[in-house]
This record gives structure tokens, sequence and C-alpha cells, in this order.
């Protein structure tokens, strides 16, 4: 049950947030293996869906944890609408993805990641709480990195090196 239904009220007037909250716990059900983002047991799940308490952790998805946790806001404006859902990266092909990445590894801050600004570098990994794009080179084959780095710049192990690698490993 959405938030906004948890009430005494008789008359609960259902919204489009409403569904989408309910949607979001359901993509999360299936994408965990059967666990509640607002908790397993019945009696903590109601109360933590009205304090908006929930834990994603059995998701590792960082592109689906940020769309499940739009969709579950304990707030129902805050709550995407449909048209927005389908258009959040969780349903991109892979096509689109590259694309993205190639795309925002041409901006100026990417083609500049060997002397980019720590702080800019900083604000944008804050992001990935797990440091996920700590240390992205061990990722690919060691040949394709060294044959990419060349002799004279490699690319520097943070976001933006990892942006800009990937656009020229696509447009060169």
């Amino acid at each position: 049950m959405a938030r906004e239904t948890l009430t005494d009220e008789a008359d609960i007037r259902y919204k489009r947030s409403t569904d989408i909250q309910v949607a979001g716990m359901l993509i999360y059900y299936i994408l965990s293996g059967g666990h509640h983002p607002f908790g397993d047991k019945l009696f903590e799940c109601e109360y933590n869906i009205h304090k908006g308490l929930y834990t994603l952790d059995h998701v590792e998805d960082m592109v689906a944890k940020d769309f499940i946790e739009w969709m579950i806001n304990k707030e129902p404006e805050s709550r995407p609408t449909v048209e927005e859902c389908l258009s959040h990266p969780f349903f991109w092909t892979t096509k689109r993805r590259v694309y993205y990445l190639r795309r925002t590894g041409n901006r100026e801050e990417a083609s500049n990641c060997r002397n980019a600004d720590p702080e800019l570098i900083r604000s944008i990994e804050q992001y990935a709480r797990d440091g996920s794009f700590r240390q992205w080179k061990n990722k690919f084959s060691s040949e394709l990195v060294q044959k990419m780095d060349g002799k004279k710049r490699p690319y520097p192990e943070h976001i933006l090196g990892l942006l800009r690698f990937i656009r020229n490993l696509h447009d060169h």
C-alpha cells in the first residue's frame, strides 16, 4: 500500500502517484528476489512506509536503485509520472546508454579530464557512494587500457577519465 492509503480516512483518493509508489515497491520486490524496500515484516513495513524509511540493500544496480528511490518517495508530489518513469535510464537500451556516455565524454569537463578540478570530481563521484568508479581500469583488459593510455598521458582513474576513455574508445 502507498503511504497516502495508510490513513484512517474512509474516503481515500487514489492518484497516479499512489500507483507509482506501489510499482516502485514491486520493482524492488522483483529485482531483490522477494524483499520489500520498507521491510519484510508486515508490522515494520507499514510503519516504515508511513515514515518513509526504506533500504535498497538487496539490489546492486545503481540505476535501478535511483529509479526505485524516486518512485517510492514519501511525498506523492515528488514521485515521477508514468512518462518520466518510462524515460528513466533504467529502461534505456545498451546502445542508448553507450551513446549517452560517449556524448558525456565529449563534454569540455571530460575532455579536460587530466587537469580537472578536484572539487568537480568529488561532487560527481559522491553519487557513487560505493566507490564503483575508482580503479575503473581494472574492469577492462590490460591490453586495451595500455593501447588507449598510450605512452605519454594515461587516463586518470576518476569518473571523468572513464568518460573520456569510453568516448575515445568508441570514436577512435
